[in-house]
């Protein structure tokens, strides 16, 4: 009996060994973790999704996953789906938007009144040149995080831009990018490569306690941190009325993307000259208009008292010269709750007040166009 556990243990070992060794099972496996709670599709589960999709890292909010504080293990509401509106004439008219984890994974398309179509454009990954149909009009948001506009330089993003001889001669062809590709390796450098995975030891703590089959071991150690010790994630803090957990670089003085680090003069200066800069070459590749939208930090809104806030919002707000679709004062003065108290996001009626502003904003300047 001893040898046959024995034996089971080896080839339950071994089999977990090699699934961490994988990296594209592993991707696919954190892939499916992970979004798994934003599927619609709610019937019969594979023997794959039984095993290996069972977390409640992101299902109860991003910060959830970060600490398991079980007082805010919420379950994230739906986002709306906007319904496209059939018109009998085309508007001919394109809106893209440049923009960060606040759109990301939303229904665009349908969301504005006044465009026939809505592109996504998602800075946090490569794109790029950006190729305009010269048959539209064409507009453009630039969506930041405020904690994003830290440091912003459009030269420094992932963005593939036209060249400046293509842009002045209006030809646009792909910009050549130099591809390095690797040199085949040996048998012997793949195992290497394999047995020795760099991520290891986090694959493995993945497949074995990533899994809610642990979230009651989890809450009860964070929850004994927390009580006990005041401790929680590095990554998550907890606001001053503790109704709701917030991304603690928003919160950290010593981090650049913090509410309550100065900011000089100089340093907005630099956002908005960078922002101007951005502006000039999405209108020199053919954009009619660029916006500029800012999502206030969650701490800005309902923490912006706990230490002295650098209003950074207000102060690019106040000095750029782009048009600006602002919901900073509106998320003020609402008295509804308008982000996740358990995720570094807004919810769904946040994203809502935002499209409205978008499209009154639209709306508006279209008027001033055809008077």
């Amino acid at each position: 009996m001893k040898k046959v556990a024995g034996i089971l243990v080896l080839v339950f070992s071994t089999l977990i060994l090699l699934t961490a060794m994988n990296q594209s099972f592993i991707n696919r496996i954190k892939n499916d973790r992970y979004f798994d709670h934003l599927d619609d599709n709610h019937g019969p589960r594979s023997l794959y999704q039984r095993i290996f999709v069972q977390s409640d890292r992101w299902a109860y909010g991003d910060l959830y996953g970060l600490c398991y504080l079980p007082q805010y293990r919420f379950r994230l509401e739906t986002f709306k789906k906007y319904h496209s509106v059939n018109r009998a004439n085309p508007q001919k008219r394109v809106l893209y938007i440049i923009g960060d984890s606040f759109l990301a994974d939303k229904t665009l398309t349908s969301a504005f009144d006044s465009f026939d179509n809505v592109i996504f454009l998602d800075r946090r990954f490569p794109f790029g040149p950006i190729r305009l149909d010269s048959t539209k009009q064409n507009f453009l948001i630039m969506e930041f995080a405020e904690r994003n506009l830290n440091g912003y330089d459009i030269n420094k993003t992932d963005e593939i831009r036209w060249a400046k001889n293509d842009i002045k001669a209006k030809h646009y062809t792909p910009v050549e990018q130099k591809v390095n590709t690797p040199a085949s390796l040996s048998v012997f450098n793949r195992l290497g490569k394999i047995i020795f995975n760099k991520d290891l030891s986090r694959n493995l703590e993945l497949v074995l306690f990533d899994d809610r089959l642990f979230t009651p071991i989890k809450e009860l150690k964070a929850s004994l941190n927390y009580h006990l010790f005041g401790r929680v994630a590095k990554e998550v803090a907890v606001s001053t009325d503790k109704k709701r957990l917030l991304l603690n670089i928003t919160v950290d003085t010593g981090d650049i993307h913090s509410a309550f680090r100065y900011k000089s003069n100089r340093q907005i200066d630099s956002i908005t000259t960078n922002l101007t800069k951005a502006q000039n070459y999405y209108q020199a590749i053919g954009f009619k208009k660029v916006f500029l939208s800012i999502v206030p930090n969650p701490v800005s809104v309902y923490d912006e008292n706990r230490m002295p806030y650098n209003h950074l919002l207000e102060r690019v707000e106040q000095q750029t010269d782009l048009p600006i679709i602002s919901i900073y004062k509106i998320f003020k003065i609402d008295r509804h709750n308008l982000y996740f108290l358990s995720d570094a996001h807004w919810n769904p009626l946040g994203f809502d007040i935002w499209v409205q502003e978008v499209n009154k904003t639209f709306k508006s300047d279209h008027e001033k166009i055809t008077k």
